[in-house]
């Protein structure tokens, strides 16, 4: 019980840190400039940088924040939570650096390294999905068929990169590579497109 409230005070912790010392409004600005398009920023936030949030603190943390992040964009609450539940489907095997892999290691005797690389194996096919849903749940499929290349794009770097770093990398750091890829793939793109 320590360790996971623990990682939840420390997350909330710099949450609130953040959001007194104005710089989660610099945070929020600047996900508000990558696009305004709220189907795109539905990817970006929830699933790239929940990932991310995912990856460092796991635990709830990702929802709570990116669902806050969304409201302060202008989605509905109840949205806003709804699109932060989905998107975490595809990172939260990797949340809070590995907790889940390393702690059926321990609990199994079964390495790590193999467990972590059979999991990439496996939920890289969700993240290939969960964009277009939070497309298709942001704006249904209108939103799917104009903003489908963001959810591909962004879908296939972070499953990529899921399974490449799990099975070749590091398993602690599969979500933090995925997701900064992702992120990375989706800003060039919107460069272009």
């Amino acid at each position: 019980l320590f360790p996971i409230m623990w990682i939840v005070v420390a997350a909330i912790w710099v949450y609130n840190m953040t959001v007194e010392t104005g710089h989660f409004a610099v945070l929020r600005r600047s996900f508000g400039a990558i696009s305004e398009d709220q189907r795109i920023q539905a990817v970006i936030v929830a699933f790239c940088f929940g990932a991310l949030i995912e990856a460092l603190a796991g635990f709830g943390t990702p929802v709570a924040i990116t669902s806050v992040m969304l409201i302060a964009l202008g989605f509905k609450p109840i949205k806003a939570a709804s699109i932060a539940l989905v998107a975490n489907t595809a990172p939260v095997a990797f949340g809070a650096i590995a907790v889940p892999i390393t702690t059926l290691s321990e609990v199994t005797g079964l390495d790590k390294g193999d467990l972590g690389a059979m999991v990439g194996r496996q939920t890289p096919f969700l993240a290939l999905i969960v964009p277009l849903i939070l497309i298709g749940m942001v704006d249904g499929r209108r939103g799917i068929r104009q903003a489908w290349p963001v959810a591909a794009f962004g879908g296939l770097a972070f499953a990529i990169a899921q399974f490449a770093c799990s099975n070749f990398i590091s398993v602690e750091l599969t979500d933090i590579v995925a997701s900064l890829v992702a992120t990375g793939v989706i800003v060039l793109l919107l460069r272009v497109w």
